[in-house]
C-alpha cells in the first residue's frame, strides 16, 4: 500500500539507480518504495560517494514537493529530516528521516574494511544488505553507541554469527580480533541482560585499544576531528524551534495535535512539544514552599491578584533567566544533537500579551522589554480569528479581553518578521496546512542560506 512519502521514495531510487553510486539499504526494507513502514530510511555508502548521495537525496526531496527540516552533515554521517507535500496535492503532507552512513565509523575510528565487497541483493531493484550483516551492524550500532545489546536484532545477527562469522571477520577487520570474537561470543552466548551490557561496554573498550594500537597519532587525530563536529552541532544546531502563540480558545493545543503526525514522521518522533518555558528553574510558588501544583488547563488565568511593581519586576526577571537558561541547557541541546523540532505552547512574547496571567502588574510594554532578551524561535505561529468565536469557545476570558488579546497578537505579528498569522476560523485541516505551509517557507529560507 502506498503512504504519503512514496512519491519521494520512488524518485529517490530511480535517481540512485542509474548514478553508479554503491549503495544498500541497511534494514526495514520490505515496505520500499512504496512506504517507509513508520521507520526512517538507512542507507550505507562508500566513503568516495558520500557527496554525490547527499546531492541526489536533497534533489529528490525538492522534486517531492519537499525541504529538510535539518540536516546533520558530517564526514561520515548524513542525517536529513524532510517534510513536503505531495505536488498537486492540496491536503497530503509527508515526511522522512533519512540516515545515511558513510563509510562505518564509531568516534570517527573505521569498523569496516571498505575494499571488501559488501553482502547484497536486490530487492524491488533496490540493493539490501543481507539480513544477517544488517543485523550485526544493529547490535553493533546499538552496543558501541549505547551500551546496550538490542534483542531485535538478535534473530539473523545470531545466525550470521554462527554460519558466515569468516566473511564478517573479513568485512569488519579493522575492529580488531579481540573486539570480534567477544562480539561473536556475545552473539552465540545465553547470558543475562546485564551480563550483556557489561560486554557491551567491554566491546568498546577493545575496539578503542586496538584503534590506539594501530598508531596513537591517527587515534588523536580522529577522535579530535570526531570531537570537533560535536562542537560544530552546538554551534551551528540543525533542529527548528517553532512557538504556537494565541489567546485562550484560539485552538493551540488542536492545531499542536494537527500538526505532530506530520512533524513525528519526518523526524522519526524527535518533536518535543513543551508549554510556555523550557522550566529549568522551577515553579515560582514552589519557591514559596507551595508543593502542589496544579496540572491540566488553567481555567482561570486572571483568577490570582497581580503583583506589585516590585514583585513584578523579580517575576519577569525569574522567568526571562528561564527562557535564557532554558535555551542553552535545554533547547539548544535538543536541537543540536539531531534535526529535531521543538515546539513551545506559549512563550515569553505571552508576558507582554497577557502580563496578568503572570501575576505581572506592570504595562506590557515593561514586560515586552523582558520578553526581547528570550532566545527567538525560528518561526512564530500566531493563532488568531474571529474574538466572539474564541470567547465562546473556552469562557475562561470575556469577550473584551479576548478582542484585547487578539488585537495585541496582531500588533506584534506586525513588527516581529518571524511571526506569522494563522486563523483558526476555517477547519482544522485547513489551519494545519496553513500552519506547515509557514514551516515550508521557513524552510525554504533557511535552505537558500545554507552553504
Amino acid at each position: 500500500m502506498k503512504s504519503p512519502e512514496s512519491e519521494f521514495l520512488q524518485e529517490l531510487f530511480h535517481s540512485l539507480n542509474p548514478t553508479g553510486i554503491k549503495y544498500a539499504v541497511m534494514r526495514n526494507y520490505e515496505p520500499l518504495p512504496f512506504s517507509s513502514g513508520g521507520s526512517d530510511l538507512d542507507i550505507l555508502v562508500l566513503p568516495s560517494d558520500g557527496q554525490r548521495v547527499r546531492s541526489v537525496i536533497l534533489e529528490s526531496i525538492r522534486a517531492s514537493g519537499g525541504l529538510p527540516i535539518g540536516v546533520m552533515d558530517l564526514d561520515s554521517f548524513f542525517q536529513v529530516h524532510a517534510i513536503g507535500r505531495i505536488p498537486d496535492d492540496k491536503g497530503t503532507w509527508w515526511g522522512i528521516r533519512i540516515d545515511i552512513y558513510i563509510g562505518l565509523f564509531f568516534r570517527g575510528l573505521r569498523l569496516r574494511d571498505d575494499a571488501v565487497m559488501l553482502p547484497l541483493r536486490f530487492y524491488r531493484e533496490i540493493p539490501v544488505l543481507s539480513d544477517g550483516f544488517a543485523g550485526i551492524l544493529g547490535v553493533l550500532k546499538e552496543a558501541l553507541n549505547n551500551g546496550r545489546f538490542p534483542q531485535r536484532y538478535t534473530v539473523p545477527a545470531r545466525q550470521a554469527a554462527d554460519s558466515d562469522w569468516e566473511e564478517i571477520e573479513t568485512l569488519l577487520a579493522p575492529m580488531g580480533h579481540q573486539a570480534l570474537g567477544r562480539l561473536r561470543a556475545m552473539l552465540l552466548s545465553n547470558v543475562g541482560p546485564d551480563q550483556l551490557q557489561l560486554e557491551c561496554s567491554r566491546l568498546r573498550q577493545d575496539f578503542m585499544r586496538h584503534a590506539r594500537s594501530q598508531g596513537v597519532v591517527a587515534y588523536a587525530r580522529h577522535r579530535l576531528a570526531f570531537g570537533w563536529s560535536k562542537m560544530c552541532r552546538y554551534l551551528r544546531p540543525s533542529g527548528v524551534v517553532m512557538v504556537i502563540l494565541g489567546v485562550d480558545g484560539a485552538g493551540k493545543s488542536t492545531v499542536i495535535d494537527a500538526i505532530l503526525p506530520v512533524l513525528n514522521a519526518a523526524t522519526h518522533n524527535a518533536v518535543v512539544v513543551q508549554h510556555l518555558r523550557p522550566s529549568v528553574l522551577p515553579p515560582l510558588a514552589r519557591l514559596k514552599g507551595k508543593q502542589a501544583m496544579p496540572s491540566g488547563p488553567v481555567l482561570e488565568p486572571h483568577g490570582a491578584k497581580p503583583s506589585g511593581v516590585l514583585g513584578s519586576l523579580l517575576r519577569l526577571t525569574y522567568l526571562t533567566l528561564d527562557y535564557v537558561l532554558g535555551y542553552w541547557l535545554w533547547t539548544r541541546p535538543k536541537i543540536a544533537k539531531l534535526p529535531a523540532v521543538v515546539v513551545f505552547d506559549r512563550y515569553a512574547y505571552d508576558m507582554a500579551l497577557d502580563p496578568r496571567r503572570f501575576r505581572i502588574g506592570l504595562s506590557g510594554r515593561v514586560a515586552a522589554w523582558f520578553a526581547a532578551l528570550a532566545p527567538k524561535p525560528d518561526i512564530i505561529v500566531c493563532l488568531h480569528g474571529s474574538p466572539e468565536a474564541i470567547a465562546a469557545r473556552k469562557g475562561e476570558l470575556s469577550e473584551d479581553e479576548t478582542r484585547r488579546q487578539v488585537n495585541a497578537l496582531h500588533d506584534f505579528a506586525s513588527r516581529e518578521k518571524r511571526a506569522v498569522l494563522v486563523s483558526t476560523d476555517t477547519s482544522v485541516e485547513e489551519t494545519r496546512d496553513q500552519v506547515l505551509n509557514a514551516l515550508l517557507a521557513f524552510l525554504q529560507t533557511k535552505a537558500v542560506k545554507r552553504p
